[in-house]
């Protein structure tokens, strides 16, 4: 499976320590995880959304393409897990728990969850505590600018 994440150039490898930073949907702060999308045109909307203001962006973001070997298990959230309001801000405990709770479990490598934004796509949750991590290959790390175009909708 491929799977692509937008993200500066000191967060493009797989040691998850963006999130030691910060708290997900489906983690707590000071948990190791990389956060991927099934496709590049999720991971750009999913970096949309997490930033203040399109001025804002980056000028050194990396479209990051990981390719998770097909034998590697891929779990998928159970859905008593997607109670009511799973998809709202600020995020519900049910999604934090549940996601922290599978990154120290370390049983899996990588959790499919939907998006919020575009609930028919999802996103992967990789643990880099796991060692399958180890056969997981990032394929390319290339240079990333949103158009510019798309900032006129944030007025």
């Amino acid at each position: 499976m491929i799977v692509y994440r937008i993200t500066k150039k000191e967060h493009a490898a797989l040691d998850g320590m963006g999130g030691l930073y910060g708290p997900g949907r489906w983690h707590r702060k000071g948990n190791l995880v990389v956060y991927a999308s099934e496709h590049a045109s999720l991971a750009a909307w999913e970096k949309i959304v997490h930033m203040a203001s399109f001025e804002n962006f980056p000028n050194d973001l990396l479209l990051v393409k990981i390719e998770i070997p097909d034998e590697i298990e891929i779990r998928t959230v159970p859905q008593n897990v997607l109670a009511k309001g799973w998809d709202s801000f600020p995020f519900i405990s049910e999604t934090v728990s549940y996601g922290s709770s599978f990154l120290q479990d370390k049983v899996c490598l990588a959790l499919k969850v939907p998006s919020a934004i575009i609930p028919d796509e999802f996103n992967i949750i990789l643990n880099p505590l796991h060692p399958d991590i180890q056969g997981c290959k990032v394929i390319s790390a290339i240079p990333f600018v949103f158009d510019k175009r798309i900032s006129k909708y944030n007025s």
